[in-house]
Formats: C-alpha cells, sequence, structure tokens
C-alpha cells in the first residue's frame, strides 16, 4: 500500500512539474544551494515524511482502499469532463433553441451524482425542448463521453440523464435467496442497467416476448422462484401451461398447482380459471374492489409457455377459439379478483395473439427487428431507448420493460435459473396441493349389430331409402 502511495505522489509531483516548469526549477536552484548545510536537509527529511504521513492518514481515515480512492478521483475527473464538454457538445448536437433575443440556449446540468460506475445528470430544458430530444441524442452522447450507454428518464422541469460508463448486465446475474417474505408488488427478479435491483410487480398481465434463445426461460424461473415462499405457504397459486410437452415446466412442476402439456388440458385449464375468476368476483361483489391475498383466497398466476402454440398454431379450430376466448375474458376481468396472465412468445403479431392488447406490461427480450420491437412495447417506446432488436445473442435475459403508464423502458437483466437450482426450488416451494387436469374421453362411434347395412348399398338422396 505504501509503495502504491508513493508512486501516486511521484506521478502527482511529475505532473506539478510540468505545469510549473519556472516555479519547479527556482525551487531546485534553491534547494541545490542550501541542501549543503544539514540543518536544511534534515528539515527537508522531516517536511517530506511528514506529507507522506499526512496523506496517508487523510486518505485511509475512512478504511478505504488505495483502489476506492483511485475510483473517487476518477468518478471525479469524469464528472469534471461531462460539465466542462457539455455545452459544446449540445451545440454539435443541435440540442439548443435560439430566444427571442436571438441567443443560443441549451440544456443545463443542474446536478450531477455517482452511483458506482453510472452518473446521473439532472439537466433543465429550455423553453421549446423536450426529454425526447435528449433520447434520440443518447448514442451520440455516450460515444463522446467515453460511456457504454445513456439512458434518459423523467425528471421534474427537465430530465434524469444517466450515463453508464460500464455495463452491469454483461455478466449472467445469480439468482438471489428469495427469503421468507414475498411482496408480490416487488419480486426480486434481476438487476437493471443502473446496477440497481430489478423487481417484478405481480399484477398486471405481463406479456414476454423474445426469439428462441433470447432468455423466456430466464424471465420464466426468476419470477416463480422469487415467488417461491409464497407459493409454499398458499398464498400463490401457480397454473402452468407447457404445450413444448413439458421442455419448460416439467422440471419444476412441484411449484404448479395445476399443469397442461396438452393443447385440450390447457384449455379446460384456462376455462376452469375463469370459472374461479367469475365466482370469486360474485363474492368480492359489493364488499370490495380490489382482492386480498390469503391462504383461503390465493392469487392465481397462469403461467403460459410458448403462448402461440394456443392462441395461433393449434390446428383444432375449436380448441384455439376457446383458448383466445378464455384468455380475453381473464386479462380483461381478472386483475380485480387477483387472476394474473403471465404468457411467454417469440412471434408477436396480433394475428399470433388477437388479444395482445389486453396485456398491459410488456417485457422486450432479444427481437428480430424494430417493427417487433414496437409491436411488444409499443409505438414511442423505440424513440424512448428501448432497442430489443439490437440486443446480442450473446445476453440472454437481457430485456427492456415497458411500464403500464407509458413511461420510460427499463434496461433490465433476468437472473439465470441452473437446472439444478429449479430443482432445488422445486422441491423446496412445492405447492400445498396438486390438481389433475382431467380431459374428456375421445367419444367412439356406436355401431349397430343387428342390421348391418350392405357394404354395395346406396341411399337415395332425395328420399333417404337404401336400395
Amino acid at each position: 500500500m505504501i509503495v502504491a502511495e508513493l508512486r501516486n505522489y511521484a506521478l502527482a509531483l511529475w505532473a506539478l512539474v510540468r505545469r510549473h516548469k519556472r516555479i519547479t526549477l527556482l525551487l531546485a536552484v534553491l534547494g541545490l544551494l542550501l541542501g549543503q548545510w544539514r540543518p536544511v536537509q534534515g528539515l527537508f527529511a522531516i517536511v517530506a515524511v511528514a506529507l507522506v504521513s499526512a496523506g496517508l492518514v487523510w486518505r485511509y481515515r475512512d478504511g478505504r482502499s488505495l483502489e476506492a480512492h483511485e475510483f473517487g478521483k476518477w468518478q471525479r475527473r469524469s464528472r469534471a469532463f461531462i460539465r466542462s464538454a457539455w455545452p459544446e457538445l449540445m451545440i454539435r448536437l443541435g440540442l439548443s433553441v435560439r430566444s427571442a433575443a436571438a441567443s443560443s440556449e441549451i440544456p443545463a446540468i443542474s446536478a450531477a451524482e455517482w452511483n458506482g460506475y453510472s452518473v446521473s445528470l439532472l439537466v433543465r430544458f429550455p423553453l421549446g425542448m423536450t426529454r425526447e430530444n435528449i433520447t434520440a441524442a443518447g448514442p451520440a452522447i455516450a460515444e463522446s463521453f467515453g460511456a457504454v450507454s445513456v439512458t434518459v428518464d423523467a425528471a421534474p422541469g427537465g430530465a434524469l440523464v444517466v450515463v453508464n460508463y460500464a455495463d452491469p448486465l454483461r455478466e449472467p446475474i445469480p439468482l438471489g435467496d428469495p427469503g421468507d417474505h414475498v411482496d408480490l408488488r416487488a419480486v426480486p427478479m434481476g438487476v437493471q442497467a443502473s446496477g440497481a435491483p430489478w423487481a417484478f410487480r405481480v399484477g398486471p398481465h405481463t406479456l414476454v416476448a423474445g426469439s428462441s434463445g433470447s432468455g423466456k426461460g430466464s424471465m420464466l424461473w426468476s419470477l416463480l422462484i422469487g415467488l417461491g415462499p409464497a407459493i409454499r405457504k398458499g398464498l400463490v397459486e401457480v397454473r402452468g401451461i407447457d404445450l413444448k410437452g413439458g421442455m419448460e415446466l416439467a422440471m419444476g412442476e412441484g411449484l404448479l398447482t395445476q399443469y397442461a402439456t396438452e393443447p385440450e388440458a390447457a384449455v379446460i385449464l384456462l376455462e376452469r380459471a375463469c370459472s374461479d375468476m367469475r365466482e370469486r368476483a360474485a363474492l368480492l361483489a359489493g364488499n370490495v374492489r380490489e382482492h386480498t391475498v390469503s391462504i383461503e383466497s390465493p392469487h392465481v398466476l397462469v403461467v403460459i409457455d410458448e403462448l402461440a402454440a394456443l392462441t395461433a398454431y393449434q390446428t383444432d379450430r375449436d380448441l384455439q377459439r376457446r383458448a383466445n376466448a378464455a384468455l380475453a375474458l381473464l386479462c380483461s376481468q381478472g386483475r380485480s379478483p387477483g387472476f394474473t396472465v403471465f404468457a411467454c412468445l417469440q412471434d408477436p403479431r396480433k394475428e399470433t395473439l388477437p388479444v395482445r392488447g389486453l396485456f398491459t406490461q410488456t417485457i422486450g427480450l432479444r427481437l428480430r427487428d424494430a417493427l417487433e420491437t414496437s409491436m411488444v412495447l409499443g409505438e414511442g417506446m423505440r424513440e424512448k431507448g428501448a432497442l430489443c432488436h439490437q440486443i446480442p445473442a450473446t445476453l440472454p435475459g437481457v430485456a427492456f420493460v415497458a411500464p403500464e403508464d407509458g413511461g420510460v423502458p427499463i434496461r433490465v437483466r433476468a437472473a439465470y435459473a441452473s437446472d439444478d437450482v429449479i430443482r432445488y426450488a422445486a422441491a423446496t416451494y412445492e405447492a400445498p396441493r396438486h390438481e389433475l387436469i382431467r380431459t374428456p374421453a375421445p367419444a367412439t362411434a356406436e355401431t349397430d349389430h343387428t342390421s348391418p347395412r350392405s357394404p354395395r348399398a346406396r341411399r337415395n338422396r332425395k328420399t333417404g331409402e337404401e336400395s
């Protein structure tokens, strides 16, 4: 530590010499002239030791390491550079407006605060400028400051511009221990781009869209395992549909109260959820307007993996019609009585999912193009920084979350759950009861053996008589 500190002093001294060459030369000459006297030599040594000791005590009085002090110096230098370069950058990017006095006004930084490798700038706008202007220039601002990305959020009187010098979403996020208590309004699921924890709100019907391999499984399992303690206590009841033969949900079947892997069973599960929803709504009507979770009346979460296999790719048109009708009913009436749908799919087109507009909370993983990003997150979200089509294939689980109020989308990464973690969670947080979804036996045609009809017999189409 002392060697590193001495090195820092040497570098600082060299920088001082380069800035003040004349004064340094004068002091050097005086030092050579006076340094021949032994009392002066001793005084120089005492002063040098005192300065180094005082510097060490001052730096490490709060227990911080040398790396922490160097990091603080980097933060201060970066903040100073941003403040000094900001006015020129705004003009070069065309982010200025002319006032009545013919002078140019630019967005001004009123505050700057660090949070790890991200600095949050509170920016005030001149009249005539909006947050969308800054958002559109985000990539250019990031490039100019040598940052990884820039996000823009709403703030009173302006915007909160966050300059990220590192991407905390580059590495897989380990799944944490959900603890004993679960708040359905904030289920821990991963990390935000700012480095802050990402908490998911259970209640709004949620649609997760992403290409193959984009990390839909991470979204699903981080939610279910985060709800684990509530599932074990009977406060949350999960009903799962996996029409890929159980490839996704079978490993964690213990967490599910109901489970379907065949189209007919899946439709029965949805219709039974609609029936239970109506029954609960009838009990709540006239007493309360919103459901309160309890063991006697748990929150029901319907989880569907690869939703399009049920709503669009199903060859049995009657099953497809019934599935879409049940989904429409759940998504339009289920929230107040405590019924929520969490569905995943690859193809977000309207013809694939007719009830897409009823999902009020949407999550976009890696998508194929900008059009799909707008389909999933809504119009204007790309302009606010949601670029799902630019998420690399090497970052599964990274997504943009569009809030219900249409605000600025949040870039997040869902925690990764390995097969062993899923098996452990299924055994540890097993649902208190399991219900088997029974499908009706296929109807068999009855044959009348008493009066067999001749194979050659023909029926007259007009009279109905055989000949």
